[in-house]
């Protein structure tokens, strides 16, 4: 079952009515417990887990020590490319906005990888607008493998691609991706969306295809 599928079970959803149920009990249960439903969730979210802020965080700080450890991970971007087909109203690659564009050749990403590197940071994260003819999988393949000669990770966020195209990604050694769901409610995405693929493949699309990428450390 798809992202998208799984929320629209959750359309009908009266959440006011559930909230006014939850009990201090249901908050203090949904805390204590390994593996949250999607009720304990919504316990979570409700005003009575307000009393339960600080009991809340504790929770969370214990969670993230046990799976992350006391760590803090720093990295830097690099901008290769914010020319964007796309119109977003919230974006400054939007189409509509009148910005100096620029496209990085490989050489000049080599050349600020190398300075880049110098901040001994080991972290870098490619990010590109969204037109496909000039941002290519080539491109950005060619891209991944010069950072990699100077950083231990690298990231990328880029244009949603096909699980095929992440594989190959994924072969020359990317180590993770961000993708960005902008808005969970449909109209707002509609209404943010003015045009360009963003606005051809909808809502629906993202949420079936996009957010169902497989995870670059299995």
């Amino acid at each position: 079952m798809s992202f998208y599928d799984e929320k629209k079970k959750w359309n009908s959803f009266d959440f006011s009515s559930y909230f006014t149920q939850v009990t201090e009990e249901d908050v203090l249960q949904s805390i204590k417990k390994e593996k949250l439903s999607e009720y304990d969730l919504l316990n979570l979210l409700s005003p009575m887990a307000t009393k339960h802020l600080e009991k809340m965080a504790q929770r969370a700080h214990d969670l993230k020590l046990q799976h992350f450890g006391n760590v803090i991970c720093l990295y830097i971007p690099i901008y290769v490319s914010n020319y964007c087909s796309n119109g977003c109203t919230y974006c400054g690659f939007s189409m509509k906005n009148n910005i100096h564009r620029r496209h990085m050749t490989l050489e000049e990403i080599e050349q600020e990888a190398k300075e880049i590197a110098k901040t001994k940071i080991e972290h870098i994260i490619l990010l590109t607008g969204e037109v496909k003819d000039l941002s290519t999988l080539e491109y950005i393949k060619q891209g991944v493998s010069i950072l990699k000669k100077y950083f231990s990770s690298v990231s990328v966020e880029v244009m949603p691609l096909e699980m095929e195209e992440y594989a190959e990604l994924k072969e020359i050694g990317l180590d993770g991706m961000t993708i960005y769901q902008e808005t969970y409610d449909e109209k707002v995405y509609d209404r943010v969306h003015l045009y360009g693929n963003k606005k051809i493949t909808n809502f629906a699309w993202e949420l079936r295809n996009v957010l169902q990428k497989p995870d670059l450390e299995q």
